[in-house]
């Protein structure tokens, strides 16, 4: 997916959804439906939750594993961390066994080799977040990255 086919999609998505948690959320969506992820499998939604999850932590935090999603997952819809991991990963298989090549390396990068075997919850999780943060941004990011940055120029005076 080129830059101005995701500027495009932003705006499409900004014009529907007029607050910026409605446009997470249909963000997400729209990207697991075109993924093909099927919308009635329960995994669906633990995997939008998750995507969530990882959106709303501080960017230095992003780094999550399956022992601090798997446990928040069980809490917020009253399940066990075992049926959460299966449903999602069922829901992954089916989607990776009905998405398009094309749309595949489009939307994550993916080619070749990496099509063969679907990926773990974590790794689809976190592409699907990466996108959505591609194409709507991350505040929390930018915060972050200008701390940073700040933190660089005063420490190397060329930087300015």
């Amino acid at each position: 997916m080129s830059i101005e086919e995701m500027e495009q999609m932003e705006e499409e998505l900004r014009a529907i959804y007029p607050d910026e948690d409605s446009l997470l959320n249909g963000t997400i969506n729209t990207i697991m439906l075109t993924l093909g992820v099927p919308a009635k499998l329960l995994g669906y939604r633990y995997i939008f939750l998750a995507v969530r999850f990882i959106r709303t932590r501080p960017p230095q935090l992003r780094s999550t594993t399956k022992k601090e999603l798997y446990p928040y997952l069980a809490e917020v819809s009253g399940s066990t961390k075992p049926m959460i991991e299966r449903t999602m990963r069922y829901a992954i298989a089916q989607a990776w066994r009905r998405a398009d090549p094309d749309i595949l390396y489009s939307y994550l990068g993916l080619r070749g080799k990496n099509l063969k075997d679907p990926p773990t919850n974590i790794e689809y999780v976190y592409l699907i977040a990466e996108r959505v943060r591609l194409i709507i941004g991350d505040p929390l990011w930018e915060e972050h990255y200008q701390r940073v940055m700040a933190g660089l120029r005063n420490r190397y005076a060329w930087l300015n």
